[in-house]
């Protein structure tokens, strides 16, 4: 089954090593740079009540949620610290005519 993708910045945007939140049909997602490639999750902690990860530090690959402290890896949504169990889910995405697309669904779904 193919997954439709959404327009959700322009590259130039995301130009440097950084984070940005966009939405997906209402959903937060993370656009992450890293040594520039460009990677999206979930924007919300895993870890009781969803914190907003947009406050939170990102040092290369690892996120850390700014209200529990948790890690992920931006790469996978793998956890790389607690108190986190679940993964952050992650989206596909693909640079085209100067934009930033991303999965309408998360993988795996």
């Amino acid at each position: 089954m193919s997954v439709g993708f959404v327009v959700v910045a322009d590259e130039v945007e995301m130009d440097t090593d950084g984070m940005k939140e966009v939405f997906v049909h209402g959903h937060p997602v993370l656009l992450c740079r890293v040594g520039g490639r460009l990677y999206a999750c979930s924007a919300e902690c895993t870890y009781e009540d969803g914190a907003d990860l947009i406050g939170g530090k990102l040092d290369g690959f690892h996120l850390e949620c700014p209200e529990h402290g948790c890690l992920f890896d931006v790469r996978s949504g793998r956890v790389l610290g607690p108190p986190a169990e679940e993964p952050l889910a992650t989206y596909e995405l693909k640079v085209d005519g100067g934009h930033i697309w991303v999965a309408a669904r998360p993988r795996g779904f």
